[in-house]
């Protein structure tokens, strides 16, 4: 039998799980599902290092969108991409492109790569009312996942319907410290409805939200961040139409519109705006046969980005991202000691792009998977798995994982893992007939490009006792054929021309201070080179969160910061030491009844700006914003 609460305690220690927990209330963990790992494991089971921030954390936060949601996680770090403000997250180091997105284990279109290196379009494909719970899983996932893993795993696990029926109403307000026109205030309302008839279940959940632009300090006429205006729909139904077994379908449909201030490279003023269309229809099975599931899903996604300019200035070319799946999974144990999962993939991929030979190309993504989970004893447990995907253009790729869970005696446990993951090279990296033109900017594709690889170690130690856990894991990412542009801005072309090294050290606490208070710290030590031993750039060397929650009867308060120490950036091909920053945040909140809940916030508590740090900083944050926030439920 396995020491499922020892597990649990391994797995919280070692950055595997980001919830405020005492040590008493570990036994209940056995009903969290980490499903970014296929086989629908407990917590203390996961074969990768997960992070799995609750609903009570989301809620505490007040994000509003998904990159709020995972900032400040271990090994997650954040990266300015150099657009109106736009912020993307590295996992261990590794860019945002080889992060996968996923809502319920389906994928999200990978537009921080294909559509573009400035995008963070993957990041606000639901209202965030509508996440339970976020799994970060760090490590190359290819096993499970195939291409797009390279670095990790970000699982978005929606709520789902409740037993009776029962609905909610959340209005917010963000009222920022601007001394201009434009200075980041915003508004959002999000309707919610869901439960049960009989077999039949349903939620719904439609928003609006508002945040204005934030005009820059150091660049007259023109915006530090973009403004957001979005409207989002979420629809699921589910019949069980046997006692074990149910179909699912589910809708996803965002409208989105952003705009900026900004100027041509000649200093030529103008406002940039862009229409964002997102979709996800999908239909699933899934069944229980006595010890033996399985599951078919096909879904369909698709990503419309339109742009437009003013003063005369030339639009960038409309693109659309259009991705169509078919999985299957079935798990099933063999004897007392072994449980494996086997499943697969086919995907296509599709890119409309007048940059494209006749406008348009895709590719296709097939693939099998098999992983073993093994109870070599009480104290030890073993997981190892294989995946063999198949690429229209480059051919068959084998990905292997393995890790291992020893517990020495119920304080302290040791892991490892190995993995080995890889990402193909984007529609139009591949593309010959790829030829991007931007004023006297010219981007050429290569048909010759090789696959970036990753092949990942990662060995950790926790120690806990009722009150207090510290832990420790060191990770080495080795990254081959990495994809850059090279050549003159005026004509670049993509190629494997790097390799990179990324390795470090990441450590936390938890600490119950008493009952009710609570402090959580964790610590990333980054050490990021090329192929020539160089540092390599937007990657801080120290990431640091620390967290106090208090909770006492119908209040809860929280206080948190986030430290991101000094880096080099690369800002017009000029690289430039850029200092590090402390971003603070803190919050209350109280339930007036079991129908109200009112909440208030400070976000970014010391107003931070980095534009008037440095120039060179690629992002922004907004100004110092208080949140307001009622809630009516029935």
């Amino acid at each position: 039998m396995r020491k499922k609460i020892l597990f649990v305690s391994i797995l919280c220690g070692m950055n595997l799980c980001s919830m405020n927990l005492s040590a008493a209330e570990l036994q209940k963990l056995d009903d969290v599902v980490v499903t970014a790992t296929r086989s629908q494991l407990a917590m203390n089971d996961a074969p990768g290092s997960v992070t799995v921030i609750s609903r009570k954390e989301i809620e505490q936060k007040g994000s509003s969108n998904l990159l709020d949601i995972i900032r400040a996680t271990p090994g997650v770090s954040i990266r300015g991409i150099g657009s109106g403000g736009r912020k993307a997250i590295n996992l261990r180091g590794l860019e945002s492109k080889h992060t996968l997105i996923l809502i319920d284990g389906k994928r999200v279109p990978s537009s921080n790569d294909i559509i573009g290196p400035n995008t963070d379009y993957q990041y606000d494909w639901i209202p965030v009312s509508r996440i339970e719970r976020v799994e970060v899983v760090r490590g190359p996932m290819s096993v499970l996942y195939g291409a797009d893993a390279l670095g990790g795993v970000v699982n978005i696990i929606t709520r789902k319907p409740a037993r009776e029926i029962q609905g909610s109403v959340r209005l917010d307000g963000y009222f920022a410290n601007g001394d201009s026109a434009n200075d980041g205030d915003g508004h959002s309302i999000n309707v919610d409805l869901n439960g049960h008839r009989n077999n039949i279940g349903f939620s719904f959940d439609a928003s609006k939200s508002r945040r204005d632009s934030v005009d820059s300090k150091i660049k007259p006429g023109q915006s530090a961040m973009e403004g957001h205006d979005k409207e989002q729909l979420s629809l699921g139904l589910s019949y069980q139409f046997k006692q074990n077994q149910d179909i699912t379908l589910d809708y996803n449909s965002g409208k989105e519109n952003r705009w900026l201030d900004t100027a041509t490279r000649r200093k030529k003023l103008y406002q940039s705006r862009y229409d964002i269309d997102r979709d996800l229809l999908s239909l699933g099975w899934k069944g229980t046969f006595g010890d033996k599931k399985a599951s078919l899903r096909a879904y369909k996604s698709k990503l419309n980005i339109t742009n437009k300019a003013t003063n005369g200035v030339r639009a960038t070319a409309p693109q659309e991202l259009i991705d169509k799946t078919l999985e299957g999974s079935f798990s099933f144990p063999v004897g007392d000691k072994q449980f494996i999962t086997t499943g697969f993939e086919h995907r296509n991929e599709k890119l409309v792009n007048s940059r494209l030979k006749n406008g348009k190309d895709d590719v296709t993504f097939k693939s099998i998977y098999l992983q073993d989970e093994i109870d070599l004893n009480d104290n030890l447990l073993f997981t190892v798995g294989a995946r063999l995907d198949d690429h229209s253009v480059f051919g068959q790729e084998t990905s292997p994982r393995a890790s291992v869970v020893w517990n020495a005696n119920d304080k302290l446990a040791f892991k490892a893992s190995y993995g080995h993951g890889f990402k193909a090279p984007n529609i139009k990296q591949a593309s010959s007939d790829y030829i991007f033109r931007l004023g006297t900017i010219k981007v050429t594709g290569n048909s010759k490009l090789k696959p970036e690889t990753n092949n990942a170690f990662e060995l950790g130690a926790n120690y806990h006792t009722d009150k207090y856990s510290i832990n420790a894991t060191i990770f080495d990412n080795k990254v081959k054929n990495l994809i850059e542009l090279t050549g003159p801005i005026t004509d670049r072309t993509y190629e494997n021309v790097s390799e990179a090294r990324l390795k470090g050290l990441e450590l936390a606490t938890t600490v119950d201070l008493t009952k009710k208070l609570q402090l959580k710290t964790s610590y990333q030590y980054l050490d990021a080179k090329d192929g020539d031993g160089n540092a390599l750039k937007h990657r801080p060397r120290h990431t640091i969160s620390s967290g106090l929650s208090l909770d006492v009867k119908s209040w809860k308060l929280n206080l948190g910061a986030e430290y991101i120490s000094k880096q080099v950036i690369e800002h017009n091909r000029v690289s430039t030491n850029v200092p590090g920053y402390t971003r603070w945040n803190a919050g209350v909140s109280k339930k007036i009844n079991k129908h109200l809940e009112i909440s208030a916030g400070i976000d970014n508590l010391t107003d931070v700006r980095l534009e008037e740090k440095s120039p060179a900083f690629l992002h922004e944050e907004y100004p110092r914003t208080l949140r307001l926030e009622l809630v009516g439920s029935f």
